[in-house]
């Protein structure tokens, strides 16, 4: 996970989300613990699926990561896909 300069934490999960291809996340602390507010949902196809590693914020909070599949499958001779570089503004 990641943390931005006003402490809120982003990640991802693998097998979550709306299509169950996981998703990018976004935790807030409150006074009562944390609230988490889901920012995208992975589904099959050009857009990618399953993100399996952490989560790069840049100085302007944009967020970047990788998934595992997904993309264009003609490159890597897999019907899954080769996977994607994500960016996500929040």
């Amino acid at each position: 996970m990641t943390l931005d300069s006003q402490g809120n934490l982003y990640g991802t999960t693998v097998r979550d989300g709306t299509f169950g291809e996981g998703s990018v996340f976004k935790a807030t602390r409150t006074g009562n613990g944390w609230v988490c507010s889901d920012l995208y949902d992975f589904a099959e196809g050009s857009g990618g699926s399953y993100p399996i590693a952490g989560v790069a914020l840049d100085s302007q909070g944009v967020l970047y990561g990788t998934t595992s599949a997904g993309g264009i499958s003609q490159s890597c001779n897999s019907s899954y896909g080769c996977g994607v570089v994500w960016e996500i503004t929040p």
